[in-house]
């Protein structure tokens, strides 16, 4: 167990170091040669930061900035296919709870409780906000993409 929540934490400090250098940072490179995968668990950090930055006020997952980074480089059939097919997996796995005749959605129970374990930088959802805004402002450097694609595969291991 105690491995685990290493690489929790070696994940989340190096985000945090990243995420320190931001002054610096040049803008996101292009999504080419991602995998949809890759893309799903990049949307998984960004969508869980949102909606960890907004609780308990029901939000929509993420905004066209955020997506910016992500989704340079696909065309728009290809964007609006991704971004549905995530929307319906985060739903339909119940990892949010939708609010009633909106596309806003709220974190449930169990998803706010993994991201409620605490890393020496903060809360995992605390770090997961912090690049959530990031890409919000057209700061993801590749080395953050690639982190908040880890932390996305560790919340999925966890969850």
């Amino acid at each position: 167990m105690a491995i685990e929540w290493n690489l929790l934490d070696d994940l989340a400090a190096a985000a945090h170091s990243e995420l320190a250098e931001l002054e610096k940072a040049r803008p996101a490179e292009a999504t080419e040669g991602a995998a949809p995968r890759e893309i799903f668990t990049e949307l998984l950090t960004i969508a869980l930061g949102n909606l960890y930055d907004k609780t308990p006020i029901p939000s929509t997952l993420y905004d066209r900035a955020m997506l910016k980074p992500v989704m340079a480089g696909i065309d728009d059939g290809e964007i609006s296919k991704l971004t549905g097919k995530f929307e319906d997996w985060v739903r339909l796995e119940g990892l949010v709870r939708a609010a009633e005749g909106q596309k806003s959605y709220m974190l449930n129970r169990e998803t706010l409780a993994t991201l409620s374990i605490a890393t020496p930088v903060g809360l995992l959802g605390e770090v997961m906000e912090r690049i959530a805004r990031c890409y919000g402002g057209n700061q993801a450097t590749p080395e953050l993409r690639r982190l908040a694609r880890a932390l996305g595969s560790y919340f999925l291991s966890r969850g």
